[in-house]
């Protein structure tokens, strides 16, 4: 393991020199405490996305396309023939824990008229809209658009129940799907550019997910919705700050109200501000370089131990396909699911474990995070590197791979195979408290099916400690290089 290698820098060069330029009068022992303080109080701040429209548009249908549930469902979104929404109703988004989504109820109908509708849904609380509208445009649409971009709120426009349309044209002697999109999307476009706004149009089915563009709206939502409520956040700072007592009055009443932030975060944000002059500009230079900072992901393992296999594995490569299998300890491994996570497979490191300790932990401490994989309990190497990890004060997770061939090789017990894992994990969980390591799950996954075993319960092991590093390596990375750059 040579830990010379050149690795790729963590941040794009532009916010590279804003963090340095930012950071280069401050007391290098503050910079960790105060990043970590401003990113925990913004790891608390939530963000309100209002779905509105006419009653029976689909509102309530599109909800649960994004909560991933049937209208059966425990938790579901009424959906029905009638009104079935008569006050605003929060939803908790499943994979943005940050994001609420608001199902309002729909305009037009007698408990909701339109000339008393946007006062009586406060569209003052919200950050953004989706406008979801069925059939045609009509002028209930307009008039929430109007009221939308009179408060420069950005929002999406959605055409639902694209699936219809279709049904009902497709016996036309001249049908084409792609003309009827085409002219469904532009009987949209025509008022908003008359208005001059530019937002997105979709045009789903809430029942026919897998056509049409429900794909698209989900995952422009998620890439969006980080960089929105950044904005958010730093604008609610600008008015608490530097808008006027009159302004940060209001701007901290709508944050309480909202229950975006309790009052002990607003404090740490008054003292830290009062403290150091950390205000708005600055705090939006750190938001934006943190979108962009990438973890370091290191899989260690022994020789034939499978850290490739599993690299591929977590970044859903096929050990066939071209560009499985190429990460290594001096290139990475991209995963489509994780843009910002680079994974090194770092294998044969008994090589320099068995050589120098010490060499090997200098090694280590590049990365952010580890997965550790357990290849030989006689030996225990696993044990060691997971104790240089805990020296390192970082984090890692303990994984058994290949464990079907385990399996295989206990076919003479009288056990079945849950028997057999259970015995196994109750083995390892003994093992490793008598090492007295504070982390002491492992997981027991065969990386060529990642529907077995503890796979899936790695992947979300990982997501979720990969969420909770990510702060703190943040924040001890900028003290890093703003010391070597002093």
């Amino acid at each position: 393991m040579d830990n010379g290698f050149y690795m790729p820098e963590k941040l794009q060069e532009d916010n590279f020199k804003k963090i340095k330029d930012l950071f280069a009068s401050e007391s290098l022992e503050d910079i960790p405490h105060l990043l970590i303080s401003l990113l925990e109080v913004f790891g608390h701040f939530k963000i309100d996305i209002a779905v509105t429209g006419e009653s029976g548009a689909g509102k309530s249908s599109l909800i649960n396309v994004f909560l991933g549930l049937n209208p059966d469902d425990i938790g579901a979104a009424p959906t029905g023939a009638i009104e079935t929404t008569k006050q605003a109703t929060m939803y908790q988004h499943p994979n943005l824990p940050h994001v609420r989504l608001w199902d309002l109820p729909g305009m037009g109908t007698p408990s909701f008229t339109s000339k008393s509708y946007v006062k009586t849904m406060n569209f003052d609380l919200y950050d953004m809209f989706m406008v979801v509208l069925s059939e045609r445009v009509r002028e209930n649409n307009l008039l929430l658009i109007d009221e939308i971009g009179r408060r420069k709120k950005p929002f999406y426009v959605i055409r639902t129940k694209a699936d219809n349309d279709m049904r009902s044209q497709r016996k036309k002697s001249k049908f084409s799907e792609k003309h009827l999109l085409d002219q469904l999307r532009q009987d949209c476009e025509k008022y908003l550019k008359e208005k001059k706004l530019n937002p997105q149009v979709f045009l789903v089915s809430a029942h026919d997910t897998h056509n049409y563009e429900m794909e698209k709206l989900t995952n422009t939502f998620t890439d969006e919705i980080c960089q929105l409520r950044a904005k958010v956040f730093s604008s609610f700072l600008d008015q608490m700050f530097h808008g006027g007592w009159i302004k940060a009055r209001n701007a901290t009443h709508h944050i309480q109200q909202t229950e975006k932030l309790q009052v002990d975060d607003i404090t740490t944000l008054q003292n830290m501000y009062k403290r150091t002059g950390f205000g708005a500009t600055k705090v939006s230079v750190v938001l934006e370089a943190l979108s962009h900072f990438q973890l370091d992901v290191a899989v260690l393992g022994e020789t034939g131990s499978g850290t490739s296999t599993l690299v591929n594995a977590l970044t859903r490569l096929e050990n066939e396909t071209c560009g499985a299998a190429t990460a290594s300890i001096s290139n990475p491994a991209m995963s489509p699911g994780n843009p910002d996570v680079r994974f090194w497979d770092v294998s044969g490191i008994e090589a320099v474990m068995d050589y120098s300790m010490n060499a090997m932990k200098q090694g280590l401490n590049c990365y952010d995070f580890y997965i550790i994989l357990v290849s030989d309990w006689q030996k225990a190497r696993h044990i060691k590197l997971a104790k240089a990890v805990e020296e390192l004060r970082k984090h890692y997770l303990l994984v058994q791979t290949k464990i079907d061939c385990h399996l295989q090789t206990q076919t003479d017990l009288c056990c079945n195979e849950t028997e057999i894992l259970d015995g196994l994990r109750a083995q390892y969980t003994q093992e490793l408290q008598m090492s007295k390591l504070s982390e002491q799950q492992i997981f027991l996954i065969n990386s060529l099916d990642r529907s077995a075993f503890d796979f899936v319960g790695l992947e979300s092991a990982l997501s979720s400690d990969l969420n909770t590093v990510r702060t703190s390596a943040f924040a001890y990375y900028i003290a890093r290089i703003v010391k070597e750059h002093k």
